[in-house]
């Protein structure tokens, strides 16, 4: 790279890192003190530290690892804990960007593109403020990208007893034949499920289980990007000019899909887990090599979010890691196609629908059906999740 592309690069960087701070810090930091989805996480984890069930808490919905974690801080008031969680967030996500800053080449080009992307992603301002856990989860996302063994099963396991999402990377495992590694992964996932399952149901006070778990078969929300919600919605329309059908602004965990809706969205999911996996399997001829390894990891992250049955915007961040390892590629292998390609469909996993949904909710001042524009603002982001799908296993099949 000569000088001025260095310094073209550099200037790109810091702009980046000025714009991160405005959007990550100076807009989110005012909303720290008012409730959040971070508030059922702090009334769970104060329901473990009053030795009862973290499931007593409306809406926790998850596995109870979770609210074990965050016992720590349901010891002081919410604000405070609050402020920490935002902290211990921005730390998770800057070390997942340094990590892949690493694994990239360690240079201008590499920082120019993780920059661009957590700058501009627009998934991970909505996570701080809402207080989700997508910057931990993007991290240990990084962690199975970025590194070998032990540590990446390890964080694989981690990811799926927090939210199942990063589970389907144990899939790289098996393509690479490292049984040691899975077994390692299938070692740590059970004991981070299991383990707090059990002393849930051994020691503390109230239900065992999670109210309206049929609910994780898969919702019509507008605000769900997944396939299987896309076919929801199909399945139940609105009429032309309506307010939406009832199921559509349920709020989880108390919706109650019909179960033939119920069984046909999971059906969807599984179709598009298990093609997607027989595609990337064939790409890589049944045996990733470390050259394939981290496209192919990364085309099983776009797969997961596209087949999840709950899939809302935030949980995008979990792909940062993976466009800005195809926009770093691109420009170092001058694949201007593909540059341009990644870049159209990072802007629709969150930024291009989310500036649309606002203007679509803007001009009509509700949710009101307007068709056939409502299916297609609701349905660009899994189909960009499958595109990216389609570039990762592309590149994997032709990495060396």
């Amino acid at each position: 790279m000569s000088k001025i592309a260095k310094g073209a690069a550099a200037l790109f960087f810091c702009l980046c890192v000025v714009w991160y701070f405005h959007e990550m810090v100076t807009k989110v930091a005012p909303y720290i003190k008012n409730a959040s989805d971070f508030t059922a996480y702090y009334e769970a984890a104060r329901n473990v530290l009053g030795r009862r069930s973290p499931f007593v808490t409306d809406g926790y919905i998850y596995p109870p690892l979770l609210a074990f974690l965050l016992t720590p801080l349901a010891t002081v008031s919410y604000v405070t804990a609050r402020w920490v969680w935002f902290a211990f967030s921005q730390a998770c996500l800057l070390t997942a960007a340094w990590l892949m800053w690493r694994a990239t080449g360690r240079d201008w080009t590499a920082a120019s593109s993780i920059a661009f992307v957590w700058a501009m992603g627009g998934a991970a301002p909505e996570n701080l403020g809402w207080g989700q856990p997508g910057s931990e989860l993007t991290l240990l996302v990084a962690i199975a990208f970025t590194q070998r063994g032990w540590r990446a099963a390890t964080a694989v396991g981690a990811g799926l007893a927090i939210k199942v999402f990063p589970g389907v990377l144990a899939v790289m495992f098996l393509l690479r034949r490292q049984w040691r590694a899975f077994a390692v992964l299938a070692g740590s996932a059970a004991v981070l499920v299991l383990l707090p399952w059990a002393f849930v149901a051994c020691c503390l006070s109230g239900p065992s289980t999670p109210g309206g778990t049929d609910t994780w078969s898969g919702t019509p929300d507008p605000l769900s990007w997944g396939i299987p919600s896309v076919v929801l919605r199909v399945l139940d329309p609105p009429a032309q000019g309506s307010a939406l059908p009832p199921d559509w602004s349920t709020q989880l965990p108390y919706l109650r899909l019909p179960a033939l809706h119920r069984w046909i969205s999971i059906g969807a999911a599984a179709a598009t887990l298990i093609v997607g996996i027989a595609v990337l399997a064939a790409a890589v001829r049944g045996n990733a090599s470390s050259a394939q390894d981290i496209f192919a990891m990364a085309a099983l992250v776009s797969l997961s979010l596209a087949a999840s049955p709950v899939c809302w915007p935030h949980y995008q961040v979990m792909q940062y890691p993976g466009v800005a390892l195809l926009l770093c590629h691109a420009l170092r292998s001058r694949k201007w196609v593909l540059l341009a390609a990644a870049v159209t469909l990072g802007a629709l996993l969150y930024p291009v629908p989310m500036a649309l949904f606002t203007d679509y909710y803007m001009k009509y001042g509700t949710l009101t059906a307007s068709l056939p524009a409502l299916y297609i603002l609701t349905s660009l982001t899994p189909f960009a999740s499958l595109g990216l799908f389609a570039l990762f296993v592309r590149e994997s099949r032709q990495a060396v």
